[in-house]
């Protein structure tokens, strides 16, 4: 009588399980291992299953670290796929793809993540992390060329820095 219980429970939490997102499926199975743990724990009748719920811990605290960090992955895996995945067409890239084959990668960058206004540092940011530019004056005549396009508009001029809005993808 039990095992049908059981079964009819799990069935039921099953449809709502897949419902749920998988962050959300996976976060709620953690909460369920650290509840079996504690109950163990509050039932510990000896040594040995005190040492295994200290163990359990350690695992349970390193499991939700490893899925921490696999979220993370992921999330820059989906990003560098965005910008490598992007032909080209989804936007106008005019004199920009014929001038230098970075600034394409940069402009793919900011159109994956989304962006629409870029301060300096974020365009110095863009340029280390997708491209082998690294000198200093090379970065400066990158940006001083990719800023001048039709891509973006000026917002704001500052003493030290200014910020351009994409238009890119605007008709």
């Amino acid at each position: 009588m039990s095992a049908q219980s059981e079964q009819a429970t799990n069935s039921d939490s099953g449809g709502d399980t897949e419902r749920l997102s998988r962050r959300e499926r996976i976060e709620s199975r953690q909460r369920d291992i650290s509840d079996g743990i504690t109950d163990l724990e509050n039932d510990a009748a000896n040594e040995q299953v005190e040492a295994l719920v200290g163990l359990l811990r350690q695992m349970d605290t390193e499991l939700k670290r490893l899925e921490a960090r696999n979220r993370q992955l992921t999330t820059r895996l989906k990003k560098v796929e965005a910008v490598n995945g992007l032909s080209g067409g989804e936007i106008d890239l005019g004199d920009v793809s014929a001038l230098d084959h970075r600034d394409e990668k940069v402009v793919k960058a900011i159109v994956a993540d989304g962006v629409n206004v870029v301060s300096l540092d974020d365009l110095r940011e863009l340029y280390r992390g997708h491209t082998d530019v690294r000198d200093p004056e090379t970065l400066k005549d990158r940006i001083k060329t990719l800023t001048a396009t039709d891509l973006f508009k000026l917002k704001t001029h500052g003493l030290h820095s200014n910020t351009w809005r994409f238009v890119g993808l605007e008709d």
